[in-house]
């Protein structure tokens, strides 16, 4: 069958895109198309059969990096989905390599994915690399979690997490820093330059560090139309932020959505302070996904958190091969939920 693919026009291609992701992606929310491909920062291309109806599509989300001091524009390769009728290798691979080419056009040098599994091998089979698994990390703050998971009702399980509460050692907090008694930890409403220059400061932490400046940050949280997300920031004597954290709650669980520090020994008394409200407001568990630094790794194993599968890997597609082999080390990343284009 001859396919052909196309750019869509943002306002003109939405229904068509929407009822893709319907039979598709039922997940995908209508609210996210205008937020990702007519306000956002994504372009999309669409799949059309021998007839002309469109049958599949995909987009790249630009997605700038400073890696290793220096700026690097990049995409995220996303909404890769074709419907069941066409879904051979052919018509995702003709759409994954347009994705490729529209990166190469708009002089992008890197491109990054989470896919799922079926789409996993398209990526590989047109270039990308694997990184690993996208972690989810988990810590149970109160037993009413464990509990609901056995099928208790809700009345028992809040009754006996009363006395269970005070046993359970992960929902021990840690401890603030007695050197830095000089941090002002506080929930601000909007996104300042001061978020622009911590950006900055941290790039010397995580070698490959996505674009976390006001505008964006602006954008992928205080705009987002699936999750209302709140923001905790640490700040010194001079009012300069050195740490926040991003986080939404959704029902009894609390999402951790991104943080940034501007030194790793910040790590603690940042988590410190993320755990000690979200166990404030109640909640029974805290969950956050990440892929990249030991130094991250580790303060969140020492703060209770558990790995979990998520079900999906990172993969990076690099342009420049001078990048090739730093792009491909682990350890050089911090990927969260700022560098996702959706709300899991």
């Amino acid at each position: 069958m001859n396919y052909t693919i196309t750019p869509c026009d943002p306002a003109n291609a939405r229904q068509a895109i929407l009822d893709l992701w319907q039979r598709n992606l039922p997940e995908a929310s209508a609210d996210r198309y205008p937020w990702l491909y007519e306000s956002g920062l994504a372009t999309g291309l669409v799949l059309r059969s021998g007839g002309g109806e469109p049958i599949g599509a995909a987009g790249l989300m630009r997605r700038d990096f400073l890696a290793f001091g220096q700026p690097l524009k990049a995409g995220q390769a996303i909404d890769l989905n074709v419907d069941p009728a066409h879904r051979t290798v052919g018509p995702a691979l003709r759409l994954q390599r347009a994705v490729v080419e529209m990166m190469h056009s708009g002089g992008l040098k890197m491109a990054y994915a989470f896919p799922n599994q079926r789409s996993e091998p398209v990526l590989r089979r047109i270039g990308y690399r694997p990184l690993g698994d996208l972690e989810r990390w988990v810590k149970i703050l109160s037993s009413r979690a464990v509990f609901r998971r056995w099928g208790w009702p809700n009345w028992i399980s809040r009754s006996v997490a009363l006395f269970a509460d005070p046993l359970l050692s992960s929902r021990r907090l840690g401890r603030r820093d007695p050197l830095e008694p000089t941090i002002r930890v506080a929930e601000v409403e909007s996104f300042d330059d001061r978020f622009d220059r911590l950006w900055h400061r941290s790039a010397s932490c995580f070698s490959i560090l996505g674009r976390r400046d006001s505008a964006y940050l602006t954008w992928r949280f205080s705009s987002c139309p699936n999750q209302h997300y709140r923001t905790l920031t640490m700040a010194g004597p001079d009012n300069e932020l050195v740490g926040y954290a991003v986080f939404g709650r959704r029902n009894e669980v609390m999402h951790l959505a991104d943080l940034l520090v501007a030194e790793p020994k910040l790590l603690d008394r940042l988590l410190t302070e993320f755990l000690t409200l979200a166990h404030r407001e109640g909640v029974d568990t805290a969950v956050m996904l990440y892929f990249g630094s030991p130094a991250v790794h580790e303060a969140l194993r020492r703060f209770g958190f558990w790995q979990r599968p998520s079900g999906r890997k990172a993969l990076v597609y690099v342009r420049d091969q001078a990048l090739a082999e730093d792009t491909t080390r682990p350890e050089s990343w911090h990927l969260t939920g700022a560098d996702i284009d959706t709300d899991e």
